[in-house]
């Protein structure tokens, strides 16, 4: 083959690898961009994910804490105005009207205090369900020599939807679990706990 041929041919395939070269890089290039465009999306969504999980848990506690310290404008606003609530064979209604018909059945008591825990909450864009377990501790009026406190272990099962930026209840069914008495002789001792926003905790967290 003459020399020029050659050359000639030798030339041509250089381009040719060149090519697939390019061709190969600019594909990993793009592979990889869309690589991480990928891993952003999923880490924005896990991010709002867990948002969404803390807001909804600082709901729950809103709740313990607005009925605990008789904090009304606190525990309405745990629900969305259409909102409802299911407490099974005791309330049906609105979330709202709960708060009204638990109103006069805790004013009587001395004290009462409520712990939320073991929160299960499963997100999907701007709603969300959830499972919480409950504590309720209500001690009532003492006589001279005898002191009673109920204790009531529940559930919620809540379903919510985030509106305007806020996440609040849709839905709430209440389970009761169990309920037990216990009974002190004596008085109860008085304590520092209050039932309104005199009560300390307000002076470190007025919210």
């Amino acid at each position: 083959m003459h020399w020029s041929h050659l050359s000639g041919v030798l030339k041509l395939v250089g381009v040719l690898v060149c090519g697939v070269l390019v061709g190969a890089s600019a594909s990993a290039a793009l592979a990889g961009a869309q690589g991480s465009s990928a891993t952003a999306v999923g880490s924005q969504r896990l991010l709002d994910e867990l948002v969404a999980k803390d807001a909804i848990r600082e709901q729950i506690y809103n709740y313990a804490r607005g009925l605990d310290r008789m904090d009304k404008e606190l525990a309405y606003g745990v629900w969305h105005p259409d909102g409802t609530a299911s407490y099974i064979g005791t309330y049906e209604g609105s979330g709202a009207g709960f708060v009204d018909w638990v109103w006069p059945r805790h004013e009587p008591l001395v004290a009462h205090s409520h712990q939320i825990t073991n929160v299960l909450i499963k997100v999907d864009g701007d709603t969300a369900v959830s499972e919480s377990y409950v504590m309720a501790s209500l001690q009532a009026r003492p006589s001279e020599n005898r002191a009673t406190t109920r204790l009531v272990r529940s559930r919620y099962a809540d379903t919510w939807s985030k509106r305007d930026g806020r996440w609040a209840i849709d839905r709430r069914v209440a389970i009761t679990d169990f309920m037990t008495t216990e009974e002190a002789t004596g008085p109860n001792e008085p304590t520092e706990g209050r039932r309104d926003r005199t009560d300390p905790s307000y002076q470190a967290y007025p919210y």
